[in-house]
């Protein structure tokens, strides 16, 4: 499903209840972000590429060009950002993360041009390196959070899968019949229901979860076809 049509079947499910006294983009955009904070799901986690330029020592990530784009996506925490050193034979060197304020102080006069090792983050989405003395390919891996605008350049729904959409309608629903109705009523509390379950259904599917254990059994008996 698109965006546009996320929000046009939600409108017609609540019969246009939040339509004219809502945002609805904003809604859309807090459920995408409510579902994606329910747990590192296989698909948060991003491995991106940029380049880190001769003697630039600031990026920010809102603005960042990388591969693939980051469209309407925001990074929720920062696991590894790795530079290529050489192609091939491939050579890399891993940025150490910086937290002691002496240390950053250090790495914001630093003026000497070298390859870089180490990174800090200033606010939310500004990644800072040592000086590089060239250009070098990097490479941040990552867990990333849906961060659509209210006014869009894309009618995709970023990074939560197609086959997981009907979860982002019911939680607007939701969201939609608490404001109309309040929390007890019968609408809402059965919207809430129906979002909630979906939330435990893609839960329940990690298969790329370094922590998921296959329950499939061969100890059944079985029957041959021919």
């Amino acid at each position: 499903m698109t965006r546009t049509e996320i929000i046009e079947l939600c409108n017609t499910l609540t019969e246009r209840k939040g339509e004219r006294q809502l945002s609805m983009p904003t809604i859309y955009r807090l459920v995408l972000q409510d579902i994606a904070k329910r747990q590192r799901f296989w698909w948060r986690r991003l491995v991106v590429s940029f380049t880190l330029t001769n003697n630039v020592k600031t990026y920010d990530l809102t603005n960042l060009t990388t591969f693939p784009a980051l469209t309407d996506i925001a990074f929720d925490e920062i696991s590894k950002i790795t530079l290529v050193l050489t192609p091939n034979p491939l050579q890399v060197s891993e940025l150490l993360p910086i937290f002691d304020p002496e240390a950053i102080i250090e790495m914001t006069q630093n003026a000497v041009l070298g390859q870089p090792g180490r990174y800090t983050m200033q606010g939310d989405h500004i990644i800072m390196v040592d000086p590089p003395d060239t250009n070098y390919t990097a490479y941040l891996a990552g867990w990333a959070m849906p961060n659509p605008p209210n006014i869009p350049t894309s009618d995709i729904v970023p990074l939560i899968p197609s086959y997981h959409h009907n979860v982002i309608v019911s939680g607007m629903n939701a969201k939609i019949f608490k404001f109309a109705y309040g929390s007890k009523n019968d609408k809402t509390m059965d919207a809430i229901a129906e979002y909630e379950l979906g939330l435990q259904d893609i839960m329940a599917k990690k298969q790329f979860d370094p922590n998921y254990r296959n329950q499939l059994s061969f100890a059944e008996s079985a029957v041959r076809s021919t």
